[in-house]
């Protein structure tokens, strides 16, 4: 009879933990594996504490780069937004409120950008009707100022100067139509119109002005209005088709107090 010898291969565990010292921050358990089933040498943890740094570093330097990014965003909308050089430092915060209404128009003017960011309210505009020097100007960029630090769209022009980025399209050799013109008033988030009623203009101007507040009503678009008119001259000028628009998407915000113009002069 024939005796048959078996031998039982005993398997260790390839990972333990061995005792390890860094040189900044002291000793610490590593864990090593053993490697030699392969012929390799075996192979060890690194400090935990440096690895954590370095990921704290690799995190700290992406929120910086998403933080330059952001700014760089932020300065491009600003740039292209048209807001005069006079009024790019105007912002809500430095707006001084002393007056029973000057208070009542920064406080709606905040609702406005709070409604405006949480969504609440889809295309909610407004009109700032009043004398010149009055601050309606200011309140409107620092609306603007709000979204942009956003990533909104912001648009700033007088009404001239956007009668004119329409009427553009009429020479011969404008490769561009009156619906583009008009398209191009209605993309931004919020389009802010000065000089509202500055000039008497012809019906057909007014009809483009009317065209651009409905399109952008009808898109739940906001939009924000500067005019030295009353409420009731504005809607003599513009129609009151065009005032309804404002009525129901926000209304008529009155500067009624004396010029801080003419207070500082």
């Amino acid at each position: 009879m024939n005796s048959q010898t078996s031998s039982v291969r005993v398997e260790t565990d390839p990972i333990v933990l061995v005792d390890a010292i860094c040189g900044v921050h002291g000793a610490y358990k590593a864990k090593r594996m053993d490697m030699s089933f392969i012929g390799g040498a075996p192979i060890q943890s690194k400090c935990p504490a440096c690895a954590e740094e370095r990921a704290a570093k690799e995190r700290a330097e992406k929120e910086r780069q998403k933080a330059l990014q952001r700014e760089a965003e932020v300065r491009e909308l600003f740039g292209c937004s048209g807001i005069p050089a006079r009024f790019a430092d105007r912002s809500l915060t430095n707006y001084v409120a002393s007056t029973d209404g000057q208070k009542r128009a920064l406080k709606i003017a905040e609702r406005f950008v709070d409604s405006f960011l949480s969504g609440d309210v889809r295309g909610a505009s407004l009109v700032l009707a009043g004398k010149p020097g009055t601050g309606k100007t200011h309140i409107a960029c620092g609306i603007g100022r709000a979204l942009i630090g956003e990533l909104y769209t912001v648009q700033f022009m007088t009404v001239l100067r956007a009668i004119r980025h329409i009427k553009e399209t009429y020479r011969r050799d404008s490769d561009r139509s009156e619906t583009d013109a008009i398209r191009d008033l209605t993309r931004p988030d919020l389009l802010i119109l000065d000089e509202v009623g500055a000039q008497v203009g012809s019906e057909h101007e007014k009809m483009l002005m009317f065209e651009v507040i409905n399109e952008r009503y009808q898109e739940c678009r906001s939009t924000i209005l500067i005019s030295n008119l009353t409420g009731d001259e504005l809607s003599e000028f513009l129609g009151d088709r065009a005032m309804d628009r404002f009525r129901e998407a926000g209304g008529i915000v009155a500067f009624d107090w004396p010029s801080f113009r003419g207070k500082r002069a």
